[in-house]
């Protein structure tokens, strides 16, 4: 029960909620148990949170949101299991934290805490109508939106295994994060269990219900893990037919990047507040991506590549959140390469790279961006499209040999784990062999790119060309390939080294230029401007 906070334990609390709570507790493995209903929006949770204590506090607190406005959790228990033993345990539940005395509990050692709460979630646990006017309940978690419907530590570098126990009327069908385990059956209600054992942030953890037909996804490696679609009824036609091409996504995937992380990967058609969430092994596509007319593969491309990289091999923090938006946005371009060509992934980053240089005249920040007012300010083109030119002007820099190593290796070392960009750095440093310092210093810790005036002037047989940096940001240090046309109708691409804010190159050619085209082979993140 929960039992009289004293005067002390509060202060105890405020001072801890000023230190960093990751280096505080380490939760391993959540089971939540959730019962939904169709006569009411309130979810009931019964949870177990497996964890250590990192060092001696006397609270610490683990996300809820709390009740306002008739929306939040009003927690009924909470009990406490240490070394074996049940311990008395206070409690306080106050501006969406739960503060949980600790003075019990040793350092070093696993200990157990059993919650029971009850509430609407505000958000979180999106509860509402499909566009069929059928009622559905989906996990939309990202960023930090999970403590809306369950307890726990909403970051992404505090990683758990999770278990799903979820009861719900018999009319739907529930998908949800690992595998199916069992079924178990009453009068009115159904229940499911889902268990993953594979380390995973909250963001990604997930339950949907909805009323859903089902069809496999055969593709090159069905017998290592299922692959299934998951649609409205009133949309399995149209869903299974657009779903279809996902496995000609992951038969990529897995051939660049090596085996798929998790159980299994369903693709389903949800309600929420995104176009496509990359939840571990159960995507969710918003239902209007669903058409029959076969456009959702630059979509299941993208999060079909979060499986790899912001799943598995997961940002730190949050500021790092390109290593995530910016992977899956690459390597969308690059499996649209391999199965299109290089200049259909041409037309891609051109258009991405437009994306970038508009939103940068609204917002002056650097890709790893440390002053964000919201989280949801980090959902932008810079760690989405600047992101990926960086990957792209990256494998240009090294080479596509090297560029694969420092992936790969990168992946293999921080599957299941957290990285920094510091960390992606240092692997690709040195899988290459080379000092990436400055390339990485001014694509990702500085504001804004390289703003290009370009000038010719032909005299005699001389042709000077002008390129001055005209940005207001610091000056960047890049090749620029230049095209020269001929009069002869030949062309030749040259190759212009700048690290100064204005560069004069004479060239003393022969052949009379026609014509001049700058970055012909879409390598370079710039913007051309005029006077």
């Amino acid at each position: 029960m929960n039992k009289l906070i004293t005067l002390v334990f509060f202060l105890a609390a405020f001072a801890v909620n000023s230190q960093d709570q990751l280096d505080v507790i380490d939760v391993f493995r959540y089971r939540i148990y959730l019962d939904v209903s169709d006569e009411y929006d309130t979810i009931v949770v019964d949870e177990q949170i497996y964890a250590e204590l990192r060092k001696h506090v006397d609270s610490f607190y683990l996300d809820l949101h709390s009740l306002k406005a008739g929306f939040g959790m009003t927690v009924s228990k909470v009990e406490l299991q240490s070394t074996g033993r049940q311990v008395p345990v206070s409690y306080s539940h106050t501006d969406n934290k739960l503060w949980i005395a600790a003075s019990d509990i040793a350092v070093e050692s696993e200990f157990m805490i059993e919650i029971r709460f009850s509430g609407i979630p505000e958000t979180g646990l999106i509860i509402g109508e499909n566009k069929f006017g059928q009622r559905t309940f989906f996990g939309d978690n990202w960023p930090d939106r999970a403590h809306h419907w369950f307890a726990c530590v909403d970051h992404p570098s505090d990683k758990a295994t999770v278990s799903f126990s979820v009861t719900y009327p018999k009319k739907y069908d529930v998908v949800a994060t690992g595998n199916l385990i069992k079924n178990a059956y009453t009068d009115d209600k159904n229940t499911v269990y889902y268990v993953s054992d594979i380390d995973l942030p909250t963001k990604v953890m997930v339950v949907g219900i909805a009323e859903f037909d089902r069809k496999p996804i055969y593709h090159s490696n069905s017998g290592l893990f299922p692959m299934t679609a998951w649609v409205y009824e009133d949309d399995s036609e149209n869903g299974f037919k657009d779903m279809a091409v996902a496995a000609d996504v992951v038969n990529y995937f897995v051939k660049m990047m090596g085996p798929y992380p998790f159980e299994k990967l369903d693709h389903v058609q949800s309600t929420t507040q995104f176009g496509g969430m990359e939840n571990a092994g159960n995507i969710f596509y918003d239902e209007n991506a669903v058409t029959g007319k076969e456009d959702m593969e630059a979509l299941i491309a993208h999060e079909v590549a979060h499986q790899w990289f912001g799943n598995s091999a997961s940002e730190a923090d949050w500021q790092h959140i390109w290593l995530s938006e910016g992977f899956a946005t690459y390597f969308t371009d690059l499996y649209w390469e391999s199965k299109y060509g290089t200049e259909a992934m041409n037309e891609r980053l051109i258009g991405e790279r437009n994306r970038v240089i508009k939103f940068s005249r609204e917002y002056r920040h650097p890709i790893v961006d440390t002053t964000y007012e919201s989280l949801m300010d980090l959902l932008n083109p810079h760690s989405y499209q600047k992101g990926a030119w960086v990957l792209h002007m990256l494998r240009n820099e090294i080479g596509d040999s090297a560029f694969w190593k420092g992936i790969r290796s990168y992946y293999d070392r921080y599957k299941f784990s957290n990285a920094t960009s510091a960390d992606f750095q240092a692997i690709v440093e040195r899988e290459s062999k080379t000092d990436l310092d400055v390339f990485f210093n001014q694509w990702l810790k500085e504001a804004g790119h390289p703003m290009l005036l370009i000038n010719n002037k032909s005299k005699r047989k001389k042709t000077v060309l002008t390129i001055e940096q005209v940005q207001d940001s610091h000056v960047f240090d890049f090749d620029l390939d230049v095209k020269m046309i001929y009069a002869d109708g030949t062309s030749e691409i040259k190759t212009f080294a700048i690290s100064r804010k204005k560069e004069c190159f004479e060239l003393g050619l022969e052949k009379k230029i026609t014509g001049f085209k700058y970055d012909p082979n879409v390598k370079l993140l710039f913007e051309g401007v005029e006077r």
